[in-house]
């Protein structure tokens, strides 16, 4: 078992299950069951694969929402306007502000389980929905579907789809933690889990949570420096990890290494 699983095992109850990630996730994680792509995430259990789920979740809510207030406020101005469509626009966008969506330059990304060219259509383009080529988005629309994590990357993390701080990153990584789980999480450019820092552990009798942005900075700087050592030390000196927990790691180490050596003899 390597340092990261070490952590992850000893970590003490958190929040998480019953904070909003989880209730959302119970709600409406049977909506994935229907998408073949996404099924899997169905089963997610990890805090971080909860997270992911809610991201897909929140991007079929997105779409289902904008198409439906485009239809309602479509209907209502060809009842009392000539010209629809720029109202009906007007109406939609106010509608939809406060749904989530990831910023991208000017754009706004509200349904990223399709790539960035259909996702201009609900981003402003809704009578496009009118036209021949798209009404198939409406129905079967499953074939369209990408890997949102693959095409946004770790800035979809970074986004109204979650709860997430970002904290730190470097032109490969991003460092967000997770207040709820207590977690830092290590995501790469393709918007995959790389490491997972889990944090308080069963050693540590009185959790303190404030100022946790920057007690954990030096965490993951020394994590962007390959610098397991300063990683440690920081975590210890911050009181995110207890040093009991430290001594019981290294002690299992040391006796893995002397096992090992007396083999090589």
């Amino acid at each position: 078992m390597d340092f990261f699983q070490t952590l992850e095992k000893e970590q003490c109850p958190t929040p998480f299950q019953r904070e909003e990630e989880m209730k959302f996730f119970l709600r409406y994680s049977g909506v994935l069951t229907d998408f073949p792509a996404y099924k899997r995430f169905a089963n997610a259990s990890k805090p971080f694969d909860i997270i992911r789920a809610n991201i897909i979740i929140r991007a079929l809510h997105n779409k289902y929402m904008i198409e439906k207030e485009f239809s309602k406020a479509l209907k209502a101005e060809r009842e009392n306007n000539e010209d629809p469509l720029a109202k009906a626009i007007e109406r939609t966008e106010a509608a939809i502000k406060n749904l989530p969506y990831c910023q991208e330059g000017n754009h706004r990304i509200y349904v990223p389980i399709f790539p960035r060219s259909l996702n201009s259509i609900y981003d402003g383009q809704f009578p496009k929905l009118l036209e021949g080529n798209y009404k198939q988005i409406l129905e079967t629309f499953e074939p369209l579907c990408v890997d949102p994590f693959d095409i946004y990357g770790n800035g979809l993390y970074n986004s109204y789809f979650t709860k997430l701080v970002l904290v730190a990153e470097n032109d490969k990584l991003k460092a967000f933690y997770d207040y709820d789980a207590f977690r830092i999480y290590i995501v790469n450019e393709q918007g995959r889990l790389e490491n997972e820092i889990c944090l308080f552990d069963r050693g540590i009798h009185r959790r303190n949570t404030s100022h946790m942005i920057e007690r954990i900075k030096p965490v993951i700087e020394a994590y962007f420096n390959f610098d397991k050592e300063a990683m440690i030390r920081a975590l210890v000196d911050n009181k995110l990890i207890s040093s009991s927990l430290l001594y019981k790691i290294i002690s299992k180490e040391t006796k893995l290494y002397q096992r090992m050596e007396r083999h090589r003899r």
